[in-house]
């Protein structure tokens, strides 16, 4: 009997997870991966902190070798090869090797798309200088930390105020660099509520990070030796050695696309809670793909490993002959701002109001831990609830030691549905070390209570 042939296109998190998880589900099935780069498995969020000499050897990063997944896991690894075309009526791809540019064809039963995603650009001349780097591969990775040892920069620009613009800044302050933040808008980190983003404005001042706002780059020029010196912006121009580009990332659909699978407003591909597409037989799961916010029923954009991870187990057990499903995601996300805890769960304020929602607000600052314990720190908690329901709907959660993981409950309680009423009466951990005998969370959710009680 022949075996089941599943080829899956691309490595990072979704495509690894989704090989394996078809190759547990069914050993009886063959599989093999197509990575267009030469590392297939491998953290990019660990990157900053590899960057910045926390994490002393980069290899480390590395996940799986391809040698280590077909060993381990049974997954045929392809690397170097790059899907050109889906051909769905003829079940097979075309793919170019990348060593010696040769195009072969491979046939499928099932087919899984992880393209992942792709970072946005400038679009400007000398964007490809080579001291201007992304920070989306392992290549970025290794080519940036080169830089860094060859040249030595001692000023560095960021364009983009986002959650990987906060972690580089942070990464090249600790390796003594003067750093300039670029930002369109007026705070850093769009989406975030105001009070949020107006302490991340004022932790990176603290740390003498220059945040420039509302600025848009209007050129980079170059001197001797083909590097970026300057850029230049509608708010001044900005002496460089060095510079990042954090400007966020889209959905890397193009080859779907092409193949007529359908993609919805964000770009990224659309598929079923089977992580099927509108394609006979071809899945898709991780940043290439939408994914529905199980708060409003409606598809978003969230690059993010952990639901790129939960969607390919998905798709691959069902391209190995599985039933599972994939019911949907909340925004659970968090960055370390030097002496800062930041996380966002749920929905914001204003996407809340979007959809329609009742909203109301709360927010409380508290201590951690046990106010006269060593090192008590404070953190602020802020609560967007649905006024009709009184069912919490997002929050943002920042300070010391302990915020993150406050955030993590309260993303619970989002994706549970939990009430305002039903978070009062949680029993959450009193230990002097960890947390005081009324935890924030409890100390906002019985202040919502009350601003409920009297609406």
């Amino acid at each position: 009997m022949k075996k089941r042939r599943i080829l899956v296109v691309g490595g990072l998190a979704a495509g690894p997870s989704a090989a394996a998880k078809a190759v547990r589900i069914n050993p009886k099935v063959e599989v093999t991966l197509f990575e267009a780069a030469e590392t297939v498995s491998y953290g990019i969020c660990e990157a900053p902190y590899a960057i910045a000499g926390i994490i002393q050897e980069e290899r480390t990063l590395v996940a799986y070798t391809p040698e280590q997944l077909h060993e381990k896991k049974g997954i045929n690894v392809k690397i170097l090869h790059y899907v050109e075309k889906i051909v769905p009526s003829q079940h097979k791809l075309l793919v170019r090797n990348l060593r010696n540019h040769s195009v072969d064809e491979y046939e499928y039963d099932k087919l899984i798309l992880a393209t992942g995603s792709k970072p946005r650009c400038l679009n400007l001349e000398n964007e490809n200088a080579r001291n201007v780097f992304h920070l989306s591969s392992r290549e970025d990775t290794l080519n940036i930390l080169n830089f860094i040892r060859i040249e030595k920069p001692t000023k560095a620009v960021i364009i983009g105020g986002g959650y990987i613009g906060m972690e580089i800044s942070e990464a090249l302050r600790t390796r003594a660099m003067e750093v300039t933040i670029i930002h369109r808008h007026r705070l850093p980190m769009a989406g975030l509520e105001l009070d949020t983003r107006e302490r991340i404005a004022e932790e990176l001042e603290k740390n003498q990070v220059q945040f420039v706002t509302n600025a848009a780059v209007q050129g980079l020029v170059t001197g001797n030796g083909g590097k970026v010196q300057h850029v230049v912006t509608n708010r001044g121009t900005f002496e460089a050695d060095l510079i990042i580009l954090s400007l966020g990332v889209e959905p890397n659909a193009a080859v779907a696309r092409d193949a007529k699978i359908r993609t919805g407003s964000f770009g990224g591909i659309l598929t079923d809670e089977r992580q099927q597409t509108n394609v006979d037989d071809i899945y898709a799961a991780g940043d290439c793909c939408e994914v529905k916010n199980i708060v409003t029923g409606k598809p978003m954009y969230l690059p993010l490993a952990t639901i790129a991870s939960r969607a390919a187990w998905v798709a691959g057990e069902n391209a190995a002959g599985g039933r599972a499903t994939f019911k949907g995601a909340i925004r659970a996300i968090a960055v370390k701002i030097f002496g800062l805890e930041v996380a966002q769960v749920g929905l914001s304020t204003e996407e809340a109001k979007s959809a329609k929602f009742s909203v109301v607000t709360e927010v409380v600052t508290a201590y951690a831990k046990v106010s006269i314990m060593p090192n008590a720190q404070k953190v602020t908690v802020k609560l967007i609830l649905d006024q009709r329901s009184n069912r919490l709907l997002g929050a943002n959660v920042y300070g010391g030691d302990g915020a993150v993981l406050r955030a993590n409950t309260l993303g619970v309680a989002i994706q549970q549905k939990l009430t305002i009423d039903d978070i009062v009466r949680l029993d959450l951990i009193y230990s002097p070390p960890f947390a005081p005998l009324w935890d924030p969370i409890l100390v906002a959710a019985n202040q919502a209570q009350k601003k409920l009680d009297r609406s």
